[in-house]
C-alpha cells in the first residue's frame, strides 16, 4: 500500500499544485500556455526520443499488445460516439468528439509519470509503444472531423484535404515525431551519442513534474458549466469501462506478459488526454463537454488508480 502511495500522490499533489497556482492566478494563463509549450516542445520529446533510441522495439515482440488496446480503444470509442448520437443526438462531429473523449488517455502528463515512477525508466516502454498508436487516433480524428466541417461548408472541401490537415497535424507534433523518430533510431541499432544522452536526459528530467505541474494549472482556467450528460458519459466511459475492456482483450484475446497487460490497463484507466480539449476548441465542437471531462476525470483519478493498484498490483509488487 505503501509503494502504491508513494508512486501516485506525488504525481496528484504536483497537479493539485499547479491548479493552485492557476487557480490563484499566481501563474497568469499567458504563463501557463507558455509553460505547455515547454513542456510539449523542450521537455518531453527529448526524454521520449532518448528512450525509445535506446529500446528496439521489433525485438519485443509486442505487435499482440498494440492489436489487443487498438481494439479495445476502438470499441470504447464507437460506444461513446453512439451514446452521443442516441442519448444525446449529437451531430457526426459531436459523436465523434464523444467517443474521443471517452477512450484517449493522459499518457504523456500522467501515464508516462506514473509508470517511470512504478518501474523506472524501462516502464515507460510500453506507454510510449501505446504512443504510436496516436498517430493513428489523431489521424483518424482529424480526418473525421475535417469532413465533417465540409460537409457543413465550414473548411476542407475534399477527403484530400481532410487527409492533408491530418498528416500535418502529425507532423507538427513533437512528442508524436520524437518517439516516432526514436523508434526508428532504435530499430536501426544506430548509437546515440553520450553528449547528446546526457543533455536529453537532463533536459528530459524536467519533462514529467513539469507536465504535471502544468496540467494542473491548465485545468483551473477551464470552464464546466454545461454538457454534464455528455461529460459523465466521457468519464464513465474512460475511467472505468475502457481500463476493463482493456484488460479482458489482453487477458483473453490476445494474451501478452502480464507487465504488459497491466501497463496497459493504467494506461487505459487514465483520465481523458488533454488533446481531447486541443480538437474540441480547434473544431468548436463539445468544447464545454471535453473541459468539464478532462477536469473531472483528472479529479477521480487519484482514487481510481490507487483503487486499481490496490486490486490489481503490478506484477513487480507481488
Amino acid at each position: 500500500m505503501a509503494t502504491i502511495l508513494d508512486a501516485v500522490v506525488p504525481l496528484f499533489a504536483v497537479i493539485f499544485a499547479g491548479f493552485l497556482a492557476g487557480r490563484t492566478r499566481m501563474l497568469a494563463e499567458d504563463a501557463v500556455r507558455g509553460l505547455n509549450r515547454f513542456v510539449f516542445t523542450f521537455a518531453m520529446p527529448p526524454m521520449l526520443f532518448r528512450l525509445m533510441a535506446s529500446t528496439d522495439v521489433t525485438s519485443l515482440g509486442q505487435g499482440r499488445f498494440l492489436l489487443g488496446y487498438f481494439w479495445a480503444e476502438l470499441i470504447v470509442f464507437l460506444s461513446g460516439a453512439i451514446i452521443g448520437g442516441l442519448l444525446f443526438r449529437q451531430a457526426f462531429a459531436a459523436m465523434v468528439m464523444q467517443g474521443f473523449g471517452s477512450s484517449f488517455s493522459n499518457g504523456v502528463l500522467i501515464a508516462l509519470p506514473l509508470l517511470i515512477g512504478l518501474h523506472g525508466e524501462q516502464g515507460a516502454v510500453p506507454a510510449l509503444m501505446l504512443f504510436t498508436l496516436d498517430v493513428v487516433t489523431f489521424s483518424a480524428i482529424t480526418t473525421m472531423l475535417e469532413v465533417a466541417r465540409a460537409r457543413e461548408g465550414k473548411g476542407a472541401a475534399s477527403g484530400l484535404a481532410a487527409a492533408r490537415t491530418s498528416g500535418l497535424a502529425i507532423l507538427q507534433n513533437p512528442i508524436i515525431m520524437s518517439t516516432l523518430i526514436g523508434i526508428l533510431w532504435g530499430i536501426a541499432g544506430l548509437p546515440v551519442p553520450s553528449l547528446v544522452s546526457k543533455t536529453f536526459g537532463f533536459l528530459g528530467q524536467a519533462g514529467p513534474p513539469a507536465a504535471l505541474f502544468a496540467l494542473g494549472a491548465t485545468l483551473a482556467y477551464r470552464r464546466v458549466r454545461g454538457s454534464v450528460g455528455s461529460a459523465s458519459a466521457m468519464v464513465i466511459l474512460k475511467l472505468a469501462v475502457h481500463p476493463a475492456l482493456v484488460f479482458l482483450t489482453l487477458t483473453l484475446l490476445v494474451p501478452v506478459d502480464p507487465i504488459w497487460v497491466h501497463s496497459a490497463v493504467l494506461f487505459a484507466a487514465c483520465p481523458v488526454g488533454a488533446n481531447v480539449y486541443v480538437f474540441a476548441q480547434h473544431y468548436g465542437v463539445q468544447v464545454t463537454a471535453a473541459s468539464a471531462a478532462i477536469l473531472v476525470s483528472t479529479g477521480l483519478a487519484m482514487l481510481t488508480i490507487t483503487g486499481l493498484l490496490i486490486l490489481y498490483p503490478p506484477p513487480a509488487f507481488n
